[in-house]
């Protein structure tokens, strides 16, 4: 096998212009050649750790950008990616040679340097902030950046041991994840095998051997079964290309692993591909296969109509092949084969280089969720853990009552599914319902649940226990800033307590307990009855929705505790006296009144307005809307229209409420009350 030092940097170029002349016109190739020019002058003599010309690794790191048909300028920005770290070479002088474009992606990649050689800690932190930014600015400068990657993954042998197990450790923790993000599996699948080689070479080796020993008698059953399907198909009209591909090695070590299984009991080391033309043709397909083979129940994955977060669309069974062996079978159409295959990439085909929308589509909204969070996360470790567990671990997809797909980790709870959807339902959770059951809050979502979360205005707020069992890091952080602001709202100094056994707390029945409890909206009910005498233990002090039990003192009412108080034990002594106790709304009397709010009359302002009253549980008694003419309205502005609303309001917090989330619409001029 050739050395790397041994490479024709000329050649090397040569295979990457006749290759990218397959969809670059002839303006566009003299500007990557141009490139190539540039960067070999500037970096002259410099070589790589190989011994390699350093012109060889952007040449080669090009080469793998060139198997996703992408734009001139990001072959240009590659062959260019190191020219301003290396070498004297400004980003004025990039921007008068080859545009602005092309100068931005080339800054963009050098920013991105620093994360080659730091340490572990380093790396997931500030770092991984960097990365994900750059990618919501450009996504072309980490595509860049990961065939970068790629390419030193190939030439690692060169570096000490030490940069070898540091390189391929940020490679699995950063760089693979984020391929699978983007759906570039490829590219993906072998950074994943490199960095396993480095990581674990012990069981790299055994691994290699032992898939190697059983390659062809796997190449022939795959054969047999692509020539069974071939045949059906055939027989059925329809035309379909079918192939087999051998799953990655660290696929199968990761499952070995996960399932506490030995090499011998993995038997889908290959997978069968079917490609057709059509999404009825591969359910129609799908049929065929299961009336030819035996089908394993629970197998079958329909991605089509559930996508993965990152675009991912196939059906997917599993049938039990003529070896008595499972199988895995992957049925789409072409377009989506491109598209599973090279991800974000497959949209430069699809959308002439724009790069702009791919960012903006709902397939990369978690890059703006990105950018969202890094404007008020406090910190890069918080940060990085948002990034680990929300973006970079697999996820399950649950339904919103109206059928919205919402995509959370997996082990999400309805508490996670309740901040997903926004931070205040989440802050006034009191509990959910999945598949139409109530279920505890702590339950752990699947693929498929319908989640429903109920909530009230005098939930009390989170509590810091969700944080033992919620998984997505960014509800975590929402949770801890609730807490945080309340802990700053109740931080003034108070006198010591010295907390009392229950059961001699009080003296007699607590009117102020009472009138504490009704203030929260809602009231305690012990035994069915919401009358009894109770008083609030103050060494729990529990507030809804807490969850209480009662204990009955003798003859001085009933003391209510926290179900997980630590006087429990001792009271549980004497079981006769514990009773059940639970909260329960009061019954308010709504208030009616009357509103006046002028608008401009732009389209969506009437369901913009009544949204505001419908997400509050506010009941409209009655609504006008007539336009009418104002002799203040400026040239051009939009007509006025007048609304008048009259709704029911259950307090007077949530009337303000509802005013002020009224006069911050943007297209609302005032609001009055009449």
């Amino acid at each position: 096998m050739k050395l790397d030092a041994e490479f024709d940097v000329d050649k090397e170029f040569e295979t990457l212009i006749a290759t990218l002349r397959g969809w670059l016109s002839p303006e566009e190739i003299g500007l990557v050649e141009r490139a190539f020019v540039f960067a070999r002058q500037r970096h002259g003599d410099q070589k790589r750790a190989s011994g390699a010309p350093y012109m060889l690794h952007p040449v080669k790191a090009a080469l793998v950008l060139a198997n996703y048909r992408l734009d001139a300028e990001t072959y240009a920005a590659c062959l260019l990616h190191d020219v301003l770290e290396d070498t004297k070479t400004t980003a004025k002088e990039l921007e008068e040679s080859f545009g602005a474009k092309v100068a931005s992606l080339v800054e963009g990649v050098t920013k991105l340097r620093g994360l080659n050689y730091l340490s572990r800690e380093e790396t997931n932190l500030e770092n991984v902030r960097k990365i994900l930014l750059a990618m919501a600015a450009d996504l072309r400068v980490v595509l860049i950046k990961l065939a970068d990657r790629l390419h030193n993954m190939r030439t690692l042998q060169y570096l000490s041991e030490d940069k070898q197990q540091r390189i391929a450790q940020e490679t699995m923790e950063i760089y693979v994840p984020l391929a699978h993000r983007l759906g570039i599996y490829e590219l993906k699948w072998e950074m994943e095998d490199l960095a396993f080689r480095y990581l674990n070479p012990d069981e790299y080796r055994r691994l290699a051997g032992l898939v190697a020993a059983k390659r062809a008698e796997r190449e022939a059953f795959v054969k047999e079964t692509i020539d069974q399907i071939d045949h059906f198909l055939e027989e059925k009209d329809i035309r379909a290309q079918v192939s087999g591909r051998p799953k990655n090695l660290y696929s199968i070590y990761r499952k070995m692993v996960q399932q506490g299984k030995t090499f011998d009991e993995i038997y889908d080391l290959t997978a069968v591909r079917i490609l057709v033309n059509t999404i009825p043709e591969c359910y129609l397909v799908l049929g065929y296969v299961h009336e030819a083979f035996t089908v394993v129940p629970g197998r079958v994955k329909d991605y089509i109509a559930l996508p993965k977060p990152n675009g991912y669309q196939s059906l997917h069974t599993t049938v039990m092949g003529s070896n008595g062996e499972p199988l895995e079978i992957q049925i789409r159409t072409k377009r989506m084969h491109e598209v599973d295959e090279m991800g974000v990439a497959a949209h430069w085909k699809y959308k002439e280089g724009k790069a702009a929308d791919l960012v903006d589509s709902e397939r990369f909204a978690w890059l703006r969720q990105m950018v969202d969070w890094q404007k008020d996360v406090p910190s890069s470790g918080e940060f990085v853990d948002r990034v680990k567990v929300d973006v970079f671990t697999d996820e399950v997809l649950v339904f919103t009552p109206k059928g919205d797909v919402i995509n959370l980790p997996i082990g999400s709870t309805p508490v996670d599914f309740a901040y997903h959807i926004h931070t205040d339902i989440g802050n006034n959770l009191v509990g959910a319902k999945v598949n139409d059951r109530i279920v505890p809050i702590d339950t752990e979502l699947v693929t498929g649940d319908r989640v429903q979360v109920i909530t009230s205005r005098n939930s009390g707020g989170p509590k810091s226990d969700w944080l033992k069992f919620v998984k997505a890091a960014s509800t975590k952080g929402h949770i801890r800033a609730y807490l945080r602001k309340k802990e700053l709202e109740h931080s003034t100094p108070e006198r010591p307590n010295v907390e009392e056994r229950p059961r001699t707390v009080v003296t007699r029945p607590s009117l102020s307990d009472r009138r504490a409890v009704a203030d929260s909206g809602f009231r305690i009910v012990v035994r069915g009855d919401a009358t009894l005498p109770i008083v609030i233990a103050t060494c729990c002090s529990p507030t809804y929705p807490d969850e209480i039990l009662g204990y009955v003192t003798r003859g001085r009412g009933v003391t209510i505790h926290r179900v997980d108080c630590a006087n429990i034990p001792s009271l549980a002594m004497e079981p006769e006296r514990l009773v059940d106790a639970h909260w329960e709304m009061i019954p308010r009397k709504a208030r009616e009144r009357t509103i006046v709010i002028e608008t401009l009359n732009v389209p969506g302002v009437l369901y913009q307005v009544s949204e505001e009253f419908a997400k509050r549980d506010i009941n409209i008694k009655y609504m006008k809307n007539a336009e009418r003419l104002s002799m203040f309205r400026k040239k051009g502005e939009a007509p006025r229209t007048q609304i008048k609303i009259v709704a029911e309001f259950a307090d007077e917090a949530t009337y303000r409420q509802t005013m002020e989330a009224l006069r911050e619409l943007t297209s609302v001029i005032s609001v009055k009350q009449r």
